[in-house]
């Protein structure tokens, strides 16, 4: 078994040292080789309009992004196998190639390399089927028993070969699912915008692409920008997800739960970086890679690494560039339809409602997208925490470390972390998120008096 690694980062990005992305710091930051020996594979994707000739089509208009998944789609055929784990990652019209990508390999199944030269009418399938032209479930199933046979996508696949195909015996082919999926504000604004007038005609040729999500993948994560206001640049929610997680026994709201999408303070860059500041790129990129360790995936901290040392900060600047550029799809702006529930909301997000002004510039933070939620977060009160000034020691969080580390180190008891997690509200939100270089307090602990019994016996 080994690990197939797809990273399909966003318009206008692409490899560049200073400013990257969460796509890249993900890219860059995964083991070749895990601790049990399984190989972990990359395959890295710059995204739409990063060529010369096709930046202005690519970059305004998502052309490019079928292209983007072929290629993506030719790697899997001819390193998959059996068995192998699929993680797919992206940002912008990356998160939805990454999606698409994931729509495509449930819709044709992944062809057995002897049968590459047919990737283009796989695609061409795949594109007819919402024609109805040639592309039914029945078209599809055939095709995948007959070129990606090694496999079924689900157990419809398993009953109808055993029904059509002779030879074929019950789960004789492994159901092949995508471990996972993490993506940072998907954005799907294919051709001609949606503000504009015949934009719906002019589009179908786009109407294609499968970004929908179901249990195919075993476990998803999308971070979503609150305060990224351009029209040119609608979300893609993965839509309903409750029932994908009541049927694998988990609420919307549990911490656990295999399918979240949550939204993120910061524009668009501030939640899939690629900016100078990366307070909030970092907060979103640690939510999602959280999900993938879960999932099984191996990050290599150590460091001098990509993601050894980021500071996650909920009260950094909204916007990720310190100057940034005026562009023209600045023209069109409008707020986000946001959320409706407070579990869709990251610990951020909630963080940075409740802070004070004079935390956040003079100005709370009051974004037109939490409108449908305001009350609620009203109702939660401000944030009212006070660093302790009685410490006993800080701790430079080193690779491996834990808070019941530190709760050994100075209490004698690891059972002792809360504490610690207690004294740090301010810059932790989940205990088992620490971060290599961040400083954590170590407060001294209060004395508890000994009972009177205890005295009068002594």
């Amino acid at each position: 078994m080994k690990r197939l690694v797809f990273c399909f980062d966003g318009t206008w990005n692409k490899l560049v040292p200073d400013l990257a992305t969460n796509v890249v710091l993900t890219a860059a930051s995964i083991d070749r080789i895990d601790q049990h020996g399984v190989t972990q594979i990359i395959h890295y994707d710059e995204g739409v309009g990063t060529g010369d000739l096709d930046a202005m089509r690519g970059g305004m208009f998502g052309t490019g992004l079928i292209d983007n998944v072929r290629e993506a789609y030719r790697f899997l055929v001819f390193n998959y196998d059996p068995g192998d784990e699929i993680y797919v990652f992206g940002f912008s019209r990356g998160a939805y190639s990454a999606r698409t990508f994931v729509g495509f390999i449930r819709h044709v199944g992944p062809l057995h390399r002897l049968h590459v030269g047919r990737i283009d009418e796989a695609v061409e399938l795949y594109q007819k089927r919402k024609e109805g032209k040639d592309g039914t479930g029945e078209a599809m199933r055939r095709f995948r028993a007959d070129f990606s046979d090694k496999v079924c996508i689900g157990a419809a696949d398993d009953d109808w070969r055993c029904a059509n195909h002779p030879g074929y015996t019950a789960g004789k082919a492994p159901q092949l699912r995508i471990k996972f999926l993490g993506v940072w504000d998907t954005v799907g604004a294919l051709g001609v915008p949606e503000i504009l007038p015949f934009s719906g005609w002019l589009n179908k040729e786009y109407d294609f692409h499968d970004p929908s999500l179901d249990s195919f993948v075993e476990r998803a994560r999308h971070a979503v920008a609150i305060d990224e206001r351009r029209e040119l640049f609608p979300p893609v929610s993965f839509g309903d997800i409750s029932s994908l997680n009541e049927t694998a026994d988990f609420t919307n709201d549990d911490p656990n739960a295999p399918y979240q999408e949550r939204w993120f303070p910061g524009v668009h860059g501030s939640v899939g970086g690629g900016g100078d500041i990366r307070g909030l790129s970092d907060d979103a990129l640690a939510w999602v890679l959280a999900g993938a360790k879960q999932a099984g995936l191996k990050l290599d901290t150590s460091v001098g690494t990509r993601i050894h040392g980021f500071q996650p900060d909920p009260l950094a600047p909204l916007v990720n560039e310190a100057d940034p550029e005026w562009s023209a799809t600045q023209v069109f702006k409008d707020d986000r339809e946001g959320p409706e529930h407070l579990w869709q909301l990251s610990a951020s997000t909630i963080r940075r409602w409740r802070s004070p002004a004079e935390r956040l510039g003079g100005k709370p933070y009051r974004p037109g997208a939490l409108a449908k939620v305001a009350d609620k977060l009203d109702a939660l009160g401000p944030w009212d925490f006070v660093p302790p000034t009685d410490l006993v020691a800080t701790e430079k969080v080193k690779v491996g470390d834990l808070l019941s580390t530190y709760a050994r180190r100075h209490y004698g008891d690891a059972e002792l972390w809360p504490e610690i997690f207690e004294a740090n509200r301010d810059v932790l939100d989940d205990p088992a998120e620490i971060f290599p270089g961040q400083e954590i307090r170590i407060p001294r602990r209060a004395v508890t008096p000994l009972p009177p019994s205890a005295v009068m016996c002594s």
